[in-house]
């Protein structure tokens, strides 16, 4: 029996229905969509920079920078998002979270919206929130250096 058709013997199994549906279930009980690891997010370990651009009546407004270092297996929520809900005051829910993008719900006040980072390299993102279909707050991170102690 060559390798080819050992290989090809072992799929006849798998036309069966009921051992498709148990292997689909199996597999959907052990995605890791439900409770992703810190691990998996694609961004670089290190001191991060994220600048903040309010934006009101469509225009730039108030520039915030603020400092933030990730280590490895950290929440990324708490690094990348929290400093952004921090400065709209605002509180978030509905998180979804891929390996290189998070995207949440936003209660600011009387105010509903969303927001959005999106990495485009494992040391850079951009992102916005926007409050009731307009976009309220810009923002953008950048990897700069490793952090150097558990003060930065």
């Amino acid at each position: 029996m060559t390798l080819l058709s050992r290989s090809t013997a072992h799929l006849s199994r798998w036309s069966n229905p009921v051992a498709a549906m148990m292997l689909i279930g199996a597999s959907a009980a052990f995605s890791t969509s439900a409770h992703a690891d810190p691990a998996d997010f694609q961004a670089m370990p290190g001191l991060w920079k994220i600048t903040l651009h309010t934006i009101k009546d469509g225009h730039a407004g108030a520039l915030t920078v603020k400092w933030k270092c990730f280590y490895d297996g950290a929440d990324p929520w708490t690094t990348f998002v929290d400093p952004v809900q921090s400065e709209a005051n605002c509180a978030r829910s509905g998180e979804h979270r891929t390996s290189t993008a998070l995207a949440w719900k936003t209660t600011c006040g009387a105010h509903a919206g969303h927001g959005r980072i999106a990495l485009d390299s494992p040391q850079h993102y951009t992102g916005e929130v926007a409050l009731d279909g307009q976009a309220s707050l810009q923002v953008e991170g950048q990897r700069y250096a490793a952090c150097t102690g558990p003060a930065d």
